[in-house]
């Protein structure tokens, strides 16, 4: 596996894991960690302190500042927020022969509409990847244990306080309860069902803990849309698929109360003489005090001072269907390690981004090993994943894959 991988945003929360990993478990001859925040960066290789890793400074509102880093590289992961996923794009159409992992997961047809040509630079990019790949997989693994499957509910358990964030999450959430927002959507019978309503889509599921029973509810996840591509689904002939999610309740305090208070139907408020947005407002007051604790290098036990818990994010697939021409069902749980880093000192959302940026490095080097062979873009369902091979690896790095050996009473959803 002698090369050179370039990590475009490497010492960011979500892809810190992945250069991590890639210390840990990889054998690339050179690694770069190309950001814009040296500062970080640079701690970030002092804690890892391996020879193979260097840093380079990175602007990602240029797209020729991009092709210079990745100018002579083999690799390349894309861990940059996704307002420069056209500049990654057209960076590494310009520069050609490279194998990549995409965090990213917004404008997928815009997307996917390059395969062909990212093909004929010799490019192949697994785009959509992070925890969505273990979403399917555990999806994947789930429905082979079927003869015909009926229901796929992905669960997301984002269990962290309001302020245990990074700019990008807190957008991230905040879209995903903006009523104006057309994405939540749901697979039933043949076709997807768009614009589903906030909040809406209920079901009380049990995580393990330290989530434990919550109620979830519909989040704008692409799985209902791409999960009826995976071969198993099309063979065990899905019903249905939906994504839900369950936040901490610091989390769903503040979303209802964007609602309640119809922030965001407010286009501007007048303060003092200024125009401000209510929903920018209360964004960067939580963004201001993530990126706060984000300067915080502690040991990992002691990032989360006020709970007897580490923010995590536990990822579970729920199916439904027939075996033998018995009802039966299967929930799989996949949970992250506490601690991951093996370090001195990282921060409580590098910690908590491993489920993110684990899966990068492990697609990246089954890519690198053979094992994913496609060329052009790709999604995991199209990819030819070993989902149970997938699963392996990351228990290998302290996952804890969780089968519910007795299933528990099925809750029905209830749409509100």
């Amino acid at each position: 596996m002698s090369s050179k991988t370039v990590v475009l945003g490497g010492s960011g929360a979500m892809a810190a894991g992945c250069v991590y990993d890639l210390h840990q478990t990889s054998d690339f001859d050179e690694i770069v960690v190309a950001d814009a925040d040296e500062e970080n960066a640079r701690r970030l290789l002092e804690v890892i302190d391996d020879d193979r890793f260097r840093f380079e400074s990175v602007d990602a509102t240029d797209t020729d500042d991009i092709v210079r880093v990745l100018e002579g590289a083999d690799y390349v992961v894309n861990g940059l927020p996704y307002p420069f996923e056209e500049n990654v794009l057209d960076a590494m159409q310009e520069v050609g022969d490279l194998t990549g992992v995409d965090l990213n997961a917004f404008d997928f047809e815009e997307v996917l509409d390059r395969s062909e040509e990212f093909a004929e630079a010799g490019n192949s990019l697994w785009f959509a990847n992070g925890g969505l790949v273990s979403t399917i997989a555990l999806g994947m693994a789930a429905c082979e244990r079927f003869d015909d499957v009926e229901d796929v509910n992905f669960y997301w358990g984002m269990w962290r306080l309001l302020t245990q964030t990074t700019p990008g999450l807190t957008d991230t959430v905040t879209y995903e309860h903006d009523p104006d927002v057309d994405e939540r959507a749901k697979w039933e019978d043949g076709e997807v069902i768009n614009d589903l309503p906030a909040f809406s889509e209920q079901r009380t599921f049990e995580f393990p803990d330290p989530i434990g029973e919550e109620d979830t509810y519909v989040i704008s996840h692409p799985e209902p849309v791409t999960f009826p591509k995976a071969p198993v689904a099309q063979a065990k002939n899905v019903d249905s698929i939906i994504t839900r999610g369950a936040w901490h309740e610091e989390w769903k305090r503040y979303e209802r109360t964007l609602h309640a208070s119809n922030a965001f139907e407010t286009d501007s408020l007048e303060v003092d003489g200024a125009e401000v947005d209510p929903i920018e407002v209360m964004q960067q007051q939580v963004k201001n005090q993530g990126l706060e604790l984000e300067t915080q290098w502690k040991p990992p036990e002691d990032l989360s001072p006020e709970t007897e818990w580490t923010p995590q994010t536990i990822l579970s697939a729920e199916v439904t269907g027939t075996v033998d021409g018995q009802d039966d069902r299967v929930v799989f749980h996949l949970e992250q390690p506490s601690p991951f880093f093996d370090v001195d000192e990282i921060t409580v959302m590098r910690e908590y981004g491993c489920y993110v940026g684990v899966p990068l490095s492990v697609t990246l080097q089954l890519m690198a090993d053979g094992a994913i062979d496609e060329d052009g873009i790709f999604i995991t369902e199209t990819s030819g994943l070993d989902a149970e091979r997938y699963l392996e690896e990351m228990e290998e790095r302290g996952f804890d894959f969780v089968t519910e050996e007795t299933p528990s009473k099925s809750i029905a959803a209830q749409s509100r």
